[in-house]
């Protein structure tokens, strides 16, 4: 467990928060997608939207590199 989990005073409500924030960060990116494909953005929003899915795209691959490395961590005992 790492210091900042074990610091937290309910660490399974601490990932549930971040599991949520990287699920609803997934289904923007994928919703932005299909706008993006179905030309639903104007093209002087297209920059924003880009922006904005980098942005929850590092979210998700946050959450999902923290995950492995746990595991990764747990698997090395």
């Amino acid at each position: 467990m790492t210091d900042l989990q074990s610091a937290h005073p309910n660490p399974g409500q601490w990932w549930l928060h971040r599991r949520t924030m990287a699920y609803i960060s997934l289904l923007s990116i994928v919703s932005s997608l299909a706008a993006a494909l179905f030309g639903d953005i104007a093209d002087s929003k297209l920059a924003l939207v880009e922006g904005l899915c980098w942005i929850f795209g590092f979210i998700v691959a946050a959450y999902y590199t923290g995950n492995a490395a746990e595991e990764f961590a747990k698997a090395k005992r």
